[in-house]
């Protein structure tokens, strides 16, 4: 069922080829567009979303594929998924604001799902070509090389710093609390793509990261891969996070389950 997982790093490169790259800082008038809950859209968030999904069914017939904008058409799509099927997640553009602006900060992400497991992730950097990748109980990969995430000694220590991604659609007292509490921890600015963060905790560049929205096309691939590199990543309710997580207050990743005890206890002790 999974003997063809090698060749999905190739469909990523050719479709981000063929249709991200060409409109980046070529986007044209009408090009951009808003999605009803006003988030930024263009085509070639579009048009990478239908490529790739037909790609992927012609490789693994019968698979069942959802997309972040098949998705906003559709918000039903999420709970029709059989467990049974393969079921594969795409991040088409994953940090629209930043493409649609001419930053080149933004990934092209995606997810295997089978049996309520996630299978396999990718993240794919367009301008760079590179690619992180993890398969589950197999390791995480930047191209060949196999990452190792470092371990700092307590969350408050100089060598560990990361994000905190509120959202005005997150849990009132959650974004509350964090607001409050963040600067009891060393935070650095979001990137503004959760792929870009997601390599930054793989790659040790961040060492934690809390996110209050938790679509899974945003979270399936990095989280993955995070745990993959020797991370340890839970939603606040302490549960894993899976394909239907999405409806939770917040997720949060650290380097290993001390510290995330930890940054927990910082942000949230007095809820």
């Amino acid at each position: 069922m999974f003997s063809k997982l090698d060749k999905v790093e190739g469909l990523l490169k050719e479709v981000s080829d063929l249709e991200i790259v060409p409109r980046f800082r070529n986007l044209k008038k009408g090009d951009i567009s808003f999605k009803d809950g006003g988030e930024t859209v263009t085509v070639a968030d579009i048009e990478t979303e239908k490529r790739l999904s037909k790609l992927i069914i012609d490789l693994f017939p019968g698979s069942y594929v959802i997309g972040e904008e098949s998705f906003a058409l559709e918000p039903d799509l999420l709970r029709t998924i059989n467990p049974d099927h393969m079921t594969w997640i795409i991040d088409p553009v994953d940090g629209t604001n930043n493409f649609a602006k001419g930053v080149s900060v933004f990934k092209c992400m995606l997810a295997l799902v089978y049996q309520g497991e996630t299978v396999a992730g990718w993240i794919y950097d367009p301008i760079d070509q590179t690619t992180l990748q993890a398969r589950a109980g197999e390791g995480a990969y930047l191209d060949n090389k196999r990452l190792s995430i470092s371990i700092p000694t307590e969350c408050k220590s100089p060598e560990c710093i990361g994000t905190l991604h509120t959202s005005k659609d997150g849990h009132s007292e959650v974004v509350s609390r964090i607001e409050k509490n963040r600067s009891k921890l060393n935070v650095v600015k979001t990137l503004r793509c959760a792929g870009a963060d997601y390599e930054r905790l793989a790659t040790s560049k961040t060492q934690f990261s809390l996110y209050t929205r938790l679509m899974p096309w945003d979270h399936l691939p990095g989280v993955l891969i995070h745990n993959e590199s020797g991370g340890y990543s839970a939603c606040l309710d302490k549960e894993l996070y899976k394909l239907d997580s999405y409806t939770k207050s917040g997720l949060l990743l650290a380097p290993n389950k001390k510290i995330w005890a930890e940054i927990n206890s910082v942000l949230f002790s007095e809820i």
